[in-house]
């Protein structure tokens, strides 16, 4: 989709006409034209994107997990509000490498992370993990409210590069029965005080291993399901500028001796490293003893002989 026919579907849409559909791209992918419309329209479908073998050993660990801790996958933020936003009928866990170790193969895959790091490219010179939630939507929940990402740092504007990037792995079938992720393509390009109507909001349908990618200023939402017993699975990848502050604390989310056993580009993404604009004449933020964080993991990691 060019340039001109991106315009075109969000002019459309903004002057009354029907809302564009979310693009599909199937492998192989033209990431050049995935950056292009994730960047303008705010979101589009990647079928195929994450293989069977690694949503497999996700999912198993997940469910043993789930097994020995039951009940303690329901929002309990302190916010009564905010737990009923985020859903009574959904289950919703963080820290995921400390819960389920192929986590860390999902976080690092590839295409997505390479996807947020070009997207992110013009804002930030580095990029953080800002979540990586578990989200199973049971039967009978109740629509979500529509929101931006972005509104957790209410006071940062909102232009044509994103702050933040999200992608939503499906690992079983969404629809519009079970509650498939709602979207408001263009929305990213809203002026303030907008707020989307129904007929604005789209539901791609995904497979398994589909990925549902979108900028966090795009007006989103988990939709209604409607079924008596199908629950709708998935993990929720979201990457920010690294210097904002991320929605999930990772440090206290993944134990210390569980991030020393990671990879370096991992334990960054979680924070552990220095985000430097000295080049561009800031500063320095994230220090630990005034100095490189990373020193915390690998005086934990065990002497090679």
């Amino acid at each position: 989709m060019s340039s001109a026919a991106l315009r075109g579907t969000v002019s459309a849409r903004t002057s009354g006409g029907k809302p564009p559909e979310v693009p599909r791209f199937h492998p192989p992918y033209d990431w050049d034209e995935v950056d292009e419309v994730t960047r303008d329209l705010g979101t589009a479908v990647l079928t195929g994107l994450v293989g069977a073998e690694l949503r497999g050993r996700f999912d198993r660990e997940i469910d043993r997990w789930l097994e020995r801790h039951p009940g303690t996958a329901r929002p309990d933020s302190g916010s009564r509000l905010y737990d009923t936003f985020m859903g009574r009928r959904t289950a919703r866990l963080h820290g995921l490498v400390a819960k389920a170790p192929s986590a860390a193969d999902v976080i690092a895959h590839p295409g997505i992370l390479g996807w947020a790091r070009r997207l992110l490219a013009p804002v930030s010179d580095g990029i953080l993990l800002s979540a990586a939630e578990f989200i199973q939507i049971g039967p009978r929940e109740s629509r979500q409210f529509t929101h931006r990402d972005t509104d957790a740092w209410w006071f940062a504007p909102r232009g044509r590069d994103p702050l933040c990037v999200n992608a939503m792995i499906a690992l079983t079938p969404f629809d519009e029965r079970n509650g498939a992720t709602r979207v408001a393509p263009g929305s990213n390009q809203w002026g303030d005080g907008r707020r989307p109507l129904d007929s604005e909001m789209v539901q791609p349908a995904l497979e398994p291993g589909d990925a549902l990618l979108f900028r966090a200023d795009v007006f989103h939402g988990g939709g209604t399901n409607r079924t008596a017993g199908e629950f709708r699975r998935s993990v929720l990848l979201s990457y920010c500028a690294g210097w904002l502050r991320p929605l999930e604390n990772s440090y206290l989310n993944v134990p210390r001796e569980v991030a020393a056993g990671l990879s370096d580009d991992l334990a960054e993404l979680l924070g552990y490293t220095l985000y430097d604009s000295t080049p561009r004449g800031g500063g320095i933020i994230g220090t630990y003893e005034y100095g490189d964080p990373r020193r915390v993991l690998r005086d934990q990691r065990p002497a090679r002989g």
